[in-house]
């Protein structure tokens, strides 16, 4: 089985994935469905509607930094502090997942050492691969779940990173399985960060 935690559609503002095109890859590439859009669940509750199954997910970008909720019944807002995002991620039983947690490109959470379920030990869009480091460091001194992801806006990137895990049956299976998962690591090209922001600003314009 293999699933890739960090997925953008056109629901997230610096994407065009349609959730049609979404879905033929994911069946394509055997990726579990997962959609992580900026905080919005919208998406992925369609394609849940639409194709009967989903991780339903959100990158969150909370007043200390950004972070993703997982396994979501209800979209959490923005501008939250991070340990109020947190109990909301929990509320709800989900799962909660630090994406690019040291990137200084990006507002990671990873110096606030809070409680998370799984860190994005690899991030596919993360220029200087210190930073992914970082993360692998944090995470093995925390004891805590690992990952490797995308953070695909693009949908030729989708599951350009991923992890190998074996069959599981929800959260708890998940997390089990995570234990002993492989990371499947490779970044995309690096012009995907500078298209990303056109693809914002050209959303913004037209």
């Amino acid at each position: 089985m293999k699933i890739d935690f960090h997925i953008h559609t056109k629901y997230s503002p610096d994407s065009f994935t349609s959730l049609e095109l979404l879905k033929k890859i994911f069946d394509k590439k055997d990726l579990v469905p997962v959609i992580t859009d900026h905080n919005t669940i919208k998406g992925a509750l369609k394609f849940k509607k639409m194709y009967g199954d989903c991780i339903i997910g959100e990158e969150i970008k909370a007043k200390e930094g950004e972070l993703i909720g997982l396994f979501l019944n209800e979209e959490i807002p923005r501008g939250l502090s991070i340990f109020e995002t947190i109990e909301r991620i929990k509320e709800q039983g989900g799962l909660v997942y630090l994406p690019h947690p040291f990137d200084k490109a990006r507002k990671g959470v990873g110096k606030l050492n809070v409680k998370a379920d799984i860190v994005e030990v690899f991030n596919a869009r993360v220029i200087f691969q210190k930073f992914n480091r970082e993360a692998q460091s944090y995470a093995f001194k925390n004891n805590l779940l690992m990952a490797s992801a995308s953070d695909a806006h693009f949908a030729k990137h989708v599951g350009y990173s991923y992890i190998e895990l074996d069959n599981f049956y929800g959260k708890s299976g998940l997390l089990r399985s995570l234990r002993k998962a492989k990371l499947v690591r490779r970044k995309t090209p690096i012009l995907a960060l500078p298209l990303t922001t056109g693809v914002r600003w050209s959303r913004r314009l037209f």
